[in-house]
C-alpha cells in the first residue's frame, strides 16, 4: 500500500538581530515525488534562508490510494 509523504522543511529566518525557526509541510502521494521536490526546493532554502536548515520526507499513516480492490472489467 502507498502512503502520503510529508516533505518537512525546517529553517531559520533572520530579521535584524532576531532569529525565527520556521517549519513547513508539503504533502505528496508517494516517496518518489517527495524526493524530487526536495531536489528542487531545498537548494533554494539552503541558499536564501539559512545553512542551519533541513529537509526530509516522512511517511504518514494516511493511505494515498484506496484500500479496496479495483473492479474487474466487464467481459462481453
Amino acid at each position: 500500500m502507498t502512503y502520503w509523504f510529508a516533505l518537512v522543511l525546517t529553517y531559520v529566518v533572520t530579521s535584524g538581530v532576531e532569529e525565527y525557526k520556521a517549519k513547513s509541510f508539503i504533502y505528496f502521494p508517494n516517496r518518489d515525488l517527495c524526493s524530487r521536490a526536495i531536489d528542487a526546493i531545498y537548494p533554494i532554502i539552503y541558499h536564501e534562508f539559512s545553512r542551519n536548515s533541513m529537509a526530509q520526507c516522512i511517511e504518514t499513516d494516511l493511505p494515498s490510494g484506496s484500500m479496496r480492490p479495483r473492479a474487474r472489467p466487464k467481459l462481453k
